[in-house]
């Protein structure tokens, strides 16, 4: 009988240990629970490894994944000017903003190619994150500053898209990116042409025929594109150096314009 006692304790602290290992749905930490595909289950933490801080990119990729961490780096109340008026943010009220993390591209512009070394600068300590709205003609400013070593958002601007530095190229690409027609009218001829030959390991430099390029073009983004400006002035510069990359780290390619009178021509490409 005693036997038959001490089995029945020894099987109850088995399933009492067994239910204790499974964790209840009910009580999980909502901000660990992975809802999509862009989620993470290590938002319940505030902050990434220090690493995250040191180059733009780094930081940018916690901030649009980690709702926590993205609010933990907003000065609040936030300012946010729209049309010359301030109608700040206050913390309670802001919603987690993914920015271009679950669009396919965005665009770096730089006025020159030697501007391209600020992306890998880590004395970098400003950035403006474009959301470009060709259709619309507007723009929205995130602008982050670097202050003691992080990354903060520090303001938004949102304004008519002709008050911005880089109106003239924007309306020049909204038109490239949308009219065949206009677009072979404003492509050198010939027009440099540069890749990569992976069986090779070598770069590959030549040039091409305009009507060449359907076959090498690649997918422009259209419509509302984002721009990341690591402090570009733009302005008269005679040169946009035109980046497309993925939000995942895959390949992208660069289209080089140089001013043509009042417009501008692609000049080169480098797939």
């Amino acid at each position: 009988m005693r036997g038959y006692l001490y089995l029945i304790i020894f099987v109850l602290c088995v399933t009492a240990c067994q239910t204790g290992q499974k964790s209840d749905p009910a009580t999980a930490d909502a901000d660990s629970v992975v809802t999509d595909s862009d989620s993470v289950a290590t938002d319940s933490v505030a902050s990434p490894p220090k690493a995250a801080d040191g180059l733009f990119e780094d930081f940018i990729y916690s901030f649009m994944r980690s709702s926590k961490f993205q609010k933990s780096r907003i000065v609040f109340p936030l300012s946010n000017t729209v049309d010359s008026k301030n109608q700040p943010i206050a913390e309670n009220a802001w919603k987690h903003d993914r920015l271009y993390l679950k669009e396919d591209v965005y665009t770096m512009i730089f006025d020159s190619p030697k501007a391209i070394a600020a992306e890998k600068d880590s004395a970098t300590h400003r950035v403006v994150v474009e959301r470009v709205y060709l259709n619309k003609d507007r723009i929205k400013q995130y602008i982050f500053e670097k202050r003691e070593g992080q990354w903060w958002l520090t303001a938004l601007n949102t304004q008519q898209l002709g008050k911005s530095d880089n109106s003239d190229f924007y309306a020049f690409y909204k038109r490239f990116s949308t009219d065949t027609d206009f677009q072979m009218s404003h492509i050198s001829n010939p027009f440099r042409f540069k890749t990569y030959d992976e069986e090779q390991f070598e770069k590959i430099e030549g040039v091409l025929d305009v009507l060449q390029w359907p076959d090498y073009s690649p997918e422009l983004p259209k419509g509302t594109i984002f721009n990341i400006n690591y402090a570009q002035k733009y302005g008269a510069a005679p040169q946009r150096v035109f980046t497309i990359c993925s939000p995942s780290g895959g390949m992208g390619c660069t289209l080089t314009f140089v001013r043509s009178g009042k417009s501008w021509k692609m000049d080169c490409l480098d797939n």
